[in-house]
């Protein structure tokens, strides 16, 4: 019986008290529904599959354990509990992917106390948060406060927006001179933390200047809804034109879209995201009716952005400027989608306009059906190099092929680079193999080395005895006492084996990819007659290898004649030979 499972669905979550366990936590969110937020996954029992977010592939090899909620990856061969998928996926410490989870699963969760009884001190990126957070609501309270004549007012007025919209993305507005630092001081933060949330800039020691100021500001919040920085917009003259808060422990802008939190549900409903490139660009296409875009923030396209856009969807509309920084921005994009293995189509609006422009100009319908009309990536390109190189010599036919190369070398459906070829074939006549041949010539599409991990490599019968310790708790203790200490400590598995039969928790993070390796692999789960099975042939591989010890020991003794030792050897070896026989004959019974 199989399900598809893709997150969203909050009745499948528990909710309880306060909880100060991690390992409580973990036991209180439904595993399936948090990785289902991530991954489409298909479940088959208490397992799922789906295709990895670490690497590109198309056939699922991402796998989870629903009961234990532990994840790995029979590609690329990650693996851990949920908690280190989620510092994967969100880039975050382990402090914040708790806080992450529990939000998830609708829990309320306090860090347990420290041994001296105080509670811990809150965590930096913590107090940044809520710094930042304080920030939005005086900014917008400045924002909602301001006159009908004010510059921000005739501004918004200029360009239409509307109160709901400003009300959606919470607009705020930096008026000059002083404000948010003696706001924030007043709250309990100080001017340090400002300092290091990018509000503020100290100039010299004690002499501190606010960064934003006179612009109207966008409030930058990551997936979870969380204000994480601001992007601010000049009013009047003044450069730059817009402002970013600065890099932080709590704002990425490599990682971060611009209204991908209010925009995620409906991008995951169409299965395509619109990418615009700055805030006045979102918001224009947002008020026009367009539920499913985003910006990069007004910087090019990075990989961690790709990352996100992949997370939520299988297709990317670009749609830059149609200048020659447009273009290029566009140029990079496209590569860094179709390397994660996302379909890509190009929207250029006409004569250098901006969203904004073509809306105003064309009206929202227009606008919609230049997005729903635009062209895949390869006939964007397709027009762009057929303008400029002439077909019929051959420096213009190999110019115009080799401006394609770069682009069909990262197309991972080999169908599909194949079709294209084909088409580039038709239109110079130059000979399908050998485009195919040039095409090749560059790296080989797939997985990037950097994606790879090496897979833990663990004997069945060590992923038997794990199992069996984790279902049959009390007998496996039993058996395992028979191996020799040495012997033990020699498994690959002894320190999971060690936690599991104290009745601890995995938390080591290799021990823990070992964990989720077993729990997630394709063995079914063993008996108690595969459990005995496994530690006898432990034992008995060791038994075998100590006779072979002892063999060569006699024969050095019996060349220096020390008859002695030979006697002594020889009775170790008969000991060891019965205990071999009767290991054989009836198990470790």
């Amino acid at each position: 019986m199989e399900r598809f499972f893709s997150g969203g669905n909050r009745s499948l979550w528990t909710v309880m008290g306060t909880l100060r366990s991690v390992e409580g936590l973990k036991d209180a969110v439904d595993p399936l529904a948090v990785y289902g937020e991530y991954v489409r996954l298909k479940v088959r029992g208490a397992k799922a599959m789906g295709l990895c977010p670490f690497h590109r592939e198309k056939t699922p090899s991402f796998s989870v354990n629903g009961e234990s909620g532990l994840f790995y990856c029979f590609g690329c061969h990650k693996g851990g509990d949920i908690i280190q998928f989620i510092q994967e996926m969100e880039s975050c410490g382990f402090r914040e992917a708790v806080e992450i989870l529990a939000r998830k699963g609708g829990v309320s969760f306090e860090f347990e106390k420290s041994g001296s009884g105080r509670s811990m001190k809150p965590d930096t990126r913590d107090r940044l948060h809520a710094l930042v957070e304080a920030a939005a609501v005086y900014y917008r309270e400045k924002f909602e406060g301001a006159a009908a004549d004010s510059v921000v007012s005739r501004y918004c007025a200029s360009r239409g927006i509307s109160e709901e919209t400003g009300r959606v993305l919470n607009l705020g507005f930096a008026p000059s001179g002083e404000g948010v630092l003696p706001f924030l001081v007043g709250r309990g933060f100080t001017a340090d933390e400002c300092t290091e949330a990018g509000l503020v800039i100290e100039r010299s020691p004690g002499d501190y200047r606010e960064r934003f100021f006179n612009r109207l500001l966008f409030p930058i919040r990551d997936t979870m809804g969380r204000t994480v920085g601001f992007g601010g917009r000049i009013l009047g003259e003044g450069e730059p034109k817009y402002l970013n808060s600065p890099e932080s422990q709590i704002f990425r802008k490599r990682s971060l879209l611009y209204g991908i939190d209010i925009t995620r549900k409906a991008a995951r409903e169409k299965g395509k995201l619109v990418i615009v490139e700055g805030y006045m660009d979102f918001l224009a296409a947002f008020q026009a009716g367009v539920t499913n875009v985003a910006a990069t923030l007004g910087t090019a396209m990075a990989e961690g952005q790709v990352g996100l856009i992949k997370r939520y969807v299988g297709e990317a509309v670009l749609n830059f400027d149609a200048d020659s920084a447009g273009m290029d921005a566009a140029d990079r994009a496209v590569k860094l989608l179709l390397t994660a293995d996302v379909r890509v189509r190009v929207a250029l609006i006409p004569e250098g306009k901006d969203p904004d422009d073509y809306i105003r100009d064309n009206g929202p319908e227009a606008y919609k059906k230049l997005l729903d009309e635009a062209p895949t990536f390869f006939d964007f390109l397709l027009e762009r190099e057929i303008a400029l190189h002439d077909l019929s010599d051959a420096t213009g036919k190999r110019a115009f092929i080799d401006g394609f190369t770069p682009y069909l070398r990262i197309v991972a459906d080999p169908i599909e680079r194949q079709e294209y070829a084909k088409e580039l074939a038709s239109r110079t006549g130059v000979k399908l193999d050998l485009i195919l041949d040039r095409i090749k010539r560059g790296p080989a599409p797939g997985m990037s080395k950097s994606a790879l991990t090496k897979a833990p490599e663990i004997p069945v019968r060590e992923q038997v005895i794990v199992q069996g310790v984790l279902n049959f708790p009390e007998e496996a203790g039993r058996l395992l006492e028979r191996l020799p200490e040495d012997v033990f400590s020699s498994l690959v598995t002894s320190g999971i084996l060690r936690s599991l039969l104290k009745g601890e928790s995995v938390e080591e993070p290799e021990q823990t990819r070992i964990m989720a390796l077993i729990e997630n692999g394709c063995h079914n789960a063993p008996s108690e007659r595969d459990l005995e099975n496994a530690i006898a042939e432990i034992l008995a591989s060791h038994l075998k290898d100590r006779d072979r010890e002892i063999q060569r020991q006699i024969k050095d003794a019996s060349l220096r004649k020390d008859f002695e030792l030979v006697k002594i050897l020889s009775r170790e070896k008969l000991s060891l030979l019965m205990e071999l026989k009767s290991l054989e004959q009836t198990g470790l019974s």
